[in-house]
């Protein structure tokens, strides 16, 4: 049974059976119904899952597992990963397009389009995204991709913490967006390709590697924003390297924030 599943079901079960005795005349000392138990039970039973959490880690499915390249030639990858600690880095080689390790266990399609490949990647099985409540079950990725097959990736992380390094790799499209996560992304540092970054209530640290030129914009609300001014020195509405618009590598980078601490360097 899913988690979400089986904590409705003891809540709804702890409710009715309050609710029936009751109705066959049980009170409590003071004459008060017994439903007036429910949320008292509830928080203390929330308690103990969240205590149970800090000191049992359960039984977690891990799962290694390769997908081929299948003679394509460029590939789109979709990424959606919950709670826990993510790693995506370079590593693969020749006809393999990714491998890696999934505690949790890992469920993907890889079907040939043409001359690409199209990956989608989840978990095995669904998490309660909230990382601090009841038995750990979080999901911890280490993922190596293929660095010569151009990849337009597209990531959606939970409440995680990610370590993202796509310095040796050929990154056509980037698209990440996180929730109350601790990111940290070290771009391409070749090619001229686009990244979109929508970030939550969380922290974000972006390396531009030496020799990739960067325009970039930011969408921030109570954010905290530190730019390397050096590097790229603000131009009207965006921030942009000197030789963006004639660099062989370059990134055209749009963040978009909350309430978060978001760093470019």
């Amino acid at each position: 049974m899913r988690r979400n599943q089986l904590i409705l079901g003891v809540i709804l079960l702890l409710f009715g059976g309050l609710m029936f005795a009751g109705e066959m005349g049980v009170r409590l000392p003071n004459n008060e119904p017994l439903t007036e138990l429910f949320w008292p039970v509830v928080l203390i039973l929330g308690g103990v899952w969240v205590f149970a959490g800090v000191f049992y880690r359960g039984n977690i499915e891990t799962s290694n597992a390769a997908i081929e390249l299948q003679g394509a030639s460029s590939a789109n990858l979709k990424i959606n990963h919950g709670a826990g600690e993510f790693k995506l880095h370079s590593g693969a080689m020749g006809g393999e397009f990714a491998h890696g390790s999934f505690v949790g266990g890992l469920d993907f399609t890889a079907n040939r389009n043409g001359d690409s490949l199209d990956v989608r990647m989840r978990p095995a099985k669904d998490f309660l995204d909230i990382p601090f409540l009841g038995p750990r079950s979080q999901l911890e990725w280490d993922l190596a991709l293929n660095a010569d097959v151009p990849i337009s990736l597209k990531l959606n992380l939970g409440a995680n913490k990610a370590d993202i390094n796509l310095k040796d790799m050929n990154i056509t499209a980037l698209n990440l967006d996180t929730g109350a996560s601790e990111t940290k992304l070290t771009l391409p540092s070749r090619g001229r390709f686009r990244a979109d970054l929508d970030v939550g209530a969380a922290s974000l640290e972006v390396t531009v590697p030496e020799g990739l030129s960067a325009r970039i914009r930011a969408s921030l609300g109570a954010a905290d924003f530190n730019i390397n001014k050096d590097r790229f020195p603000r131009t009207g509405n965006f921030y942009q390297s000197p030789d963006y618009e004639t660099a062989a590598n370059a990134v055209d980078m749009t963040i978009d924030g909350g309430a978060a601490s978001i760093r470019v360097k």
